[in-house]
């Protein structure tokens, strides 16, 4: 499970961060790259706090 999940972010990672060097380094079209960049990084910021939720839910349950 654990490998599984480092692999998924750090695949995540990579997309969202060659997603924003192309939206920087486009001349034209760009609301179609920041339309795709987001795309790329909304997953990753959203499983990010799912996975610091569940950090501190089992926080909390194991102090309580």
């Amino acid at each position: 499970m654990t490998a599984a999940t480092v692999i998924v972010i750090g695949y995540r990672l990579g997309r969202a961060h060659a997603a924003w060097r192309d939206l920087r380094s486009a001349k034209r079209d760009i609301p179609a790259k920041r339309k795709l960049a987001w795309g790329h990084t909304r997953p990753l910021v959203w499983g990010a706090l799912f996975l610091l939720g569940t950090f501190v839910a089992a926080a909390y349950d194991a102090a309580h």
